[in-house]
């Protein structure tokens, strides 16, 4: 809740949520804020209508009062009979019989039977528990997020927050691409060329690719959960296809799919031990929430279809743009419209995969010529590393700028490197040339 009350802050007072958490992209903040705060809407909505108003009315009920009639029905459970759907013209209310409503022969019969009004009862006892529902779907739509934020791509914010700065890029723009450029030589470029361990090599070079691609399939897992196990929840009716049979009309011999679901009219049976021995009275029951319940369940389940859709297309996009870095090398100089672009390219080739991850980020928010003077600091960084340590550039370098006349041979570990394309260093004890300028 708190999480929540510090983005919606932000969007009110700065008129951008992404300003303070610009590490994930609009899909997720669909996901990590706009579904927790529908749903504690929504728990402040039923727990409010629980507290305050009635939360159930019954009546026909004789040997017990009123007030304990309600109570025990509430908290023990309601029901109705499966037989006695789909009948609107010879049933006065879905789901509602004397007994078990049994069609032979096109006409009901009502068996006062013991047996087959047990094995005919469908109790509905997901009413009680709707608040902690909403409760554990927030929880679980903003678990992601948190995950995402223990990776390195966490360790930038202090920089976009710097790029947000108008102020600060208006009246010191050199010290602004000196900050950039020495973090990224630091945090990105320098421990992968210090690294001997083709172990450690390799998890610095994808460590934070599989970070986020887990994290936009963890996204699509939720969504797709949330679906099945809403569904589990009621006991009868089809929830995957609520949205879609909302609005279509029902005839005579069907009932509503909303009336099947969201029952407004149930039965309660009271049991009680007395001098005569077991006795017990049958009566009906309104459940008035159900009114509200089924509009908002109906707004949930259309955004939770979105989410599902669009959460396997931010997968597969992920995925596709990590295994094809001259896609994203294309994309992000397009997308900031840089104009000189040798520099940029050859820092593009340098920095690994993981690398490739922390500068699309921080791509969304430089411009293109800023971008340009970083790309120009890092590439000099690297050319003065790389004639003190007389090595040569990584394989995934000739990909993108283009094969020497003589391709160098390709380690094995390395051959897994241009499988995809992400930031170096999320090993701990990584070293570094010295501390980083951002703090």
């Amino acid at each position: 809740m708190f999480y929540l009350y510090l983005e919606w802050n932000h969007l009110i007072t700065k008129g951008n949520i992404q300003r303070k958490h610009a590490i994930d992209g609009p899909a997720d903040w669909l996901n990590r804020i706009l579904i927790p705060s529908l749903m504690m809407i929504y728990f402040s909505l039923c727990t409010f209508n629980q507290l305050i108003g009635a939360n159930i009315s019954c009546l026909k009920f004789t040997k017990f009062e009123k007030e304990f009639a309600e109570q025990y029905c509430w908290t023990q459970g309601i029901y109705t009979h499966l037989n006695a759907y789909n009948m609107p013209s010879q049933t006065p209310y879905p789901g509602i019989a004397p007994c078990v409503a049994i069609k032979k022969n096109g006409k009901i019969t009502y068996p006062c039977n013991e047996a087959e009004m047990y094995k005919n009862k469908v109790f509905h006892s997901w009413y009680q528990w709707v608040p902690f529902y909403y409760i554990a779907v927030a929880v679980a739509y903003y678990i992601p997020y948190l995950v995402l934020k223990t990776t390195k791509l966490r360790r930038i914010k202090p920089l976009i927050n710097l790029l947000k700065d108008e102020n600060i890029i208006d009246q010191h723009p050199k010290m602004v691409v000196k900050k950039v450029s020495t973090w990224l030589y630091n945090e990105v470029v320098y421990p992968r060329y210090a690294t001997t361990s083709r172990l450690a090599k390799f998890w610095g070079d994808y460590c934070l690719v599989f970070g986020v691609t887990a994290v936009k399939f963890l996204y699509f897992i939720i969504a797709v959960g949330h679906l099945l196990l809403t569904a589990r929840m009621f006991k009868i009716g089809n929830w995957i296809t609520y949205g879609l049979m909302f609005g279509m009309p029902t005839t005579g011999s069907t009932t509503h799919i909303k009336d099947v679901l969201f029952p407004k009219v149930v039965a309660c049976r009271i049991e009680k031990w007395a001098a005569t021995g077991k006795e017990y009275e049958t009566g009906m029951c309104t459940l008035a929430l159900n009114v509200m319940y089924q509009y908002l369940f109906l707004v949930m389940w259309y955004l939770n279809v979105t989410l599902i859709f669009l959460n396997a297309f931010g997968w597969i996009y992920t995925m596709f743009k990590f295994m094809n870095p001259s896609i994203t090398h294309k994309w992000i100089v397009n997308s900031s419209m840089m104009q000189t672009t040798a520099d940029f390219t050859r820092m593009f080739g340098y920095i690994g995969p993981s690398g490739r991850v922390v500068v699309s980020k921080l791509s969304e928010n430089m411009s293109g010529y800023m971008l340009a003077m970083v790309s120009s600091k890092v590439v000099k960084k690297i050319d003065s590393l790389q004639k003190r340590k007389k090595s040569k550039p990584p394989l995934e370098f000739y990909r993108i700028n283009g094969a020497p006349p003589e391709v160098p041979r390709q380690p094995l570990m390395e051959s897994a490197t241009l499988a995809f394309g992400m930031v170096p260093q999320c090993m701990p004890n990584m070293p570094r040339p010295r501390s980083s300028t951002m703090s």
